[in-house]
């Protein structure tokens, strides 16, 4: 088996691509960026050496769900769980698929990402963010690193990446002039010529050119120094320089094995060799950005030419015709004599000019605004936190050692979440075992412990009918 045709599955997990492959990928990819975001990422703090515990991953998939729920019911699935059993089985679903590795260490269940996985979807979050391509970066940079060899500076590694990134490029180029030819076809469904033009610009000229693609043709782009890059290839090839890169590539790359060195470095450089192809990518691609342009320009003349409606009226006369009688089928004409003046069409009048006007952004409203800003402060003073539950908290336990719910003031939305909140802690409370230690609201309960009074008195307090419990602050001892 050659280094092409190699195992994807000997280096990542088999069942890798089965949470992607349900009904709920979507979902699935989106919480997987999350947590890659939020704990094993670039961009996340840096991640303990033993991993997380388990219940921090599984609070931020019920964090996940809160936002955004519901999904479509899986096989194996129960309907009616609670958010927390739902946040487990995802869990259990992306450890089954390899995605997470869950080991014991102590008493703990820690939850790590293995480094395979995590390049993996490095990879796959860069691939969807794909944007143009820039041409004259890749090329100086390829350029860069070719010279950096040939002066001694850089060795095998700076010419391995030099001719994956010249791999890189030409694949982006092929695909480039398929994407062209596949996008043309979807922005022809458009319903409004409106619509056509915003797909047009926004799609097609934003998100699928080649970045610098004005620029290819000019004599200063890096784009000319092609032949430079060819003539370095070759330096290196048949130069000084090959013996210090294949052994390079013997010592780092091959376990000294001197044929396969042989064959890593042929195949480096033929790769740079491939940039002699560029040329007929390029032609490629013009041809297809001349045919998008020639049947956008169709589309734009025939749409502002044709009446309104054409083929519904078209298709609206033809059943008419089909379905009237005999009798009614005759010379569309008026009565009387046919080249009497009367029966001439009057003179065409050329109709004003349409006056042209760019598209606006629509900005929203005063009165939109300010709902949106009512909508966020209802949010916020509905989210518990532990900050809040302590300032609640603060007002009633000043010079009290034990505290029931009926001492407790409600005059906010703010104070009565802050009382069910509590409630909830002492119905949690008192079921067998407690309150679980991966609940949520155990991290509210910072410094104080609700108890249920007698589960079945209930007490009005103008707002809720509820059982009664007690609040009672934990003292710190010496």
């Amino acid at each position: 088996m050659t280094v092409s045709e190699s195992s994807l599955f000997s280096v990542v997990p088999a069942g890798l691509f089965g949470p992607l492959a349900s009904p709920n990928r979507e979902h699935y990819w989106a919480l997987l960026c999350r947590l890659f975001d939020e704990f094993f990422g670039p961009d996340a703090p840096l991640p303990p050496s033993i991993g997380f515990q388990r219940r921090d991953i599984t609070a931020a998939i019920e964090r996940y769900l809160l936002a955004d729920d519901p999904w479509d019911s899986e096989e194996g699935e129960t309907s009616g769980a609670s958010l927390a059993d739902r946040a487990g089985a995802i869990y259990e679903r992306f450890r089954a698929a390899g995605w997470l590795r869950q080991e014991r260490i102590g008493a703990r269940e820690m939850v790590a990402m293995v480094p395979q996985v995590v390049q993996f979807l490095a990879t796959l979050v860069e691939f969807s963010e794909h944007g143009p391509t820039f041409v004259s970066a890749k090329v100086r940079s390829i350029e860069l690193q070719l010279q950096q060899v040939l002066e001694g500076q850089a060795a095998g590694d700076a010419l391995d990446e030099a001719a994956d990134q010249a791999r890189r490029l030409l694949v982006s180029l092929a695909s480039m002039s398929l994407r062209v030819r596949d996008l043309m076809p979807e922005l022809s469904r458009a319903e409004t010529t409106a619509q056509f033009a915003r797909q047009w610009f926004e799609r097609y000229v934003t998100h699928f050119f080649v970045g610098d693609y004005a620029n290819l043709h000019q004599a200063d782009h890096p784009l000319a120094r092609r032949s430079a890059i060819l003539a370095m290839a070759q330096d290196i090839e048949h130069g000084t320089r090959r013996g210090a890169v294949l052994q390079w590539y013997q010592e780092h790359l091959t376990a000294g094995d001197s044929a396969l060195a042989e064959q890593r470095l042929a195949r480096s450089l033929r790769r740079l060799h491939e940039l002699e192809r560029i040329d007929e990518y390029l032609q490629r691609l013009d041809d297809d950005i001349r045919q998008a342009n020639r049947r956008a320009l169709a589309f734009f003349d025939y749409r502002l030419r044709a009446p309104a409606k054409l083929d519904v009226l078209l298709q609206r006369a033809i059943r008419g015709a089909l379905a009237a009688p005999d009798d009614a089928l005759r010379l569309s004409v008026a009565p009387g004599a046919l080249m009497d003046d009367a029966q001439l069409r009057a003179p065409r009048r050329r109709p004003s000019a349409i006056t042209r006007s760019a598209n606006r952004i629509a900005q929203p409203t005063p009165e939109q605004q300010a709902r949106l800003a009512l909508l966020r402060r209802m949010k916020r003073a509905r989210l518990v936190t532990a900050e809040s539950m302590a300032r609640y908290l603060a007002r009633h336990l000043t010079a009290q050692d034990r505290l029931e719910s009926s001492q407790l003031e409600i005059q906010s939305i703010e104070d009565l979440r802050a009382y069910q909140t509590l409630l909830t802690l002492a119905l949690r409370g008192n079921r067998i075992g407690g309150l679980r230690r991966e609940d949520p609201l155990s991290r509210i309960a910072r410094g104080f412990r609700v108890e249920l009074i007698d589960p079945g008195e209930r007490v009005d307090n103008a707002y809720l009918r509820a059982p009664r419990f007690a609040i009672q602050p934990i003292r710190k001892t010496a």
